[in-house]
């Protein structure tokens, strides 16, 4: 993500997150594809992780509709809803790598899978670079709240919308 567009940095930050969600979710289908007798606990956790994501970019995309409602006019308001959201979406990624870290060294299925082994870390570095993004966007324009509910499986942060 480029830091140029002056204000408007906020809503290229939104339209940055929708796109993450969007990915990871569909990571979340190639993961269970490539790994078909994956163990039911992973399963889970990646189809909770799905609808997570999914719940997510549909909030995202509506803040994104208000903006282009209100010409790019945020209110206070607006701006700190959008300010959060970004911040679950960096919070849910997190909690996304530290999982697939976990599947790498525990799942058998992808332990005995090399190709698995390869899509899995190709898969976390991509979501490890939206951190990245999101973390430089939220350090140098925004304050990061923490009203968040702790995700019982994984000490982590993780919210649904």
């Amino acid at each position: 993500m480029r830091f140029f567009y002056g204000e408007k940095n906020i809503l290229r930050a939104l339209e940055e997150a929708a796109f993450w969600k969007n990915q990871e979710a569909e990571h979340t289908d190639v993961i269970m594809e490539i790994v078909p007798d994956l163990e039911d606990e992973y399963v889970e956790r990646l189809e909770e992780y799905k609808e997570i994501f999914n719940s997510t970019e549909a909030r995202i995309v509506q803040y994104m509709e208000a903006a282009v409602n209100c010409l790019n006019n945020l209110s206070p308001e607006m701006h700190q809803n959008i300010v959060d959201i970004i911040n679950l979406s960096l919070k849910q990624s997190q909690v996304f790598v530290d999982f697939l870290g976990m599947l790498l060294r525990e799942s058998d299925a992808v332990k005995n899978n090399p190709a698995a082994g390869v899509v899995v870390n190709h898969i976390r570095r991509e979501s490890e670079y939206f951190i990245g993004v999101v973390t430089a966007f939220l350090s140098s324009s925004c304050n990061q709240p923490s009203n968040f509910r702790k995700d019982r499986s994984m000490g982590r942060y993780m919210e649904r919308y």
